[in-house]
């Protein structure tokens, strides 16, 4: 019994180390389900709904940069015209000259707006729900000035 036993001790150790070298596996992002507006609204720094017009990176690998023309905006002002960035495993993918429903954080460090794919963005095309929604309930602002 105290040979298996110390047998055991010995191959516990190296079985850890074998399972440590083996390569890590990434998954891409998996939303949970559409995120309600409320939730999407209470989560973001501020919602709007433009059109990009400009669209570059690569979503596999630095992430998207979209510049967006605003139309309406909620929570908190922004300019006419801003600039989107999506970088991490749950980037969004933005497609050039398509009108949205964003839901932004404001990172103050890098003063930019980003955006991720689980967290309600649409296209205008399927937001009604979320368009009533903020009608009803949001805290719509003016664009600030040029």
């Amino acid at each position: 019994m105290a040979t298996s036993s110390m047998t055991l001790r010995a191959v516990i150790p190296a079985v850890f180390l074998l399972l440590l070298a083996l390569p890590v596996t990434s998954f891409a992002c998996r939303c949970a389900g559409s995120l309600p507006p409320a939730a999407a609204y209470r989560l973001a720094d501020t919602v709007v709904l433009g059109k990009t017009t400009a669209v570059s990176g690569d979503i596999n690998r630095e992430g998207l940069t979209a510049t967006v023309r605003v139309m309406q905006v909620w929570k908190r002002t922004v300019s006419p015209e801003i600039v989107v960035s999506t970088t991490t495993t749950c980037a969004f993918s933005f497609q050039a000259n398509q009108e949205y429903l964003l839901y932004l954080s404001w990172e103050p460090h890098s003063r930019r707006y980003t955006t991720k794919a689980c967290v309600g963005n649409q296209l205008i095309a399927a937001a009604d729900q979320a368009l009533r929604w903020l009608k009803k309930y949001g805290r719509s602002v003016a664009l600030s000035p040029g």
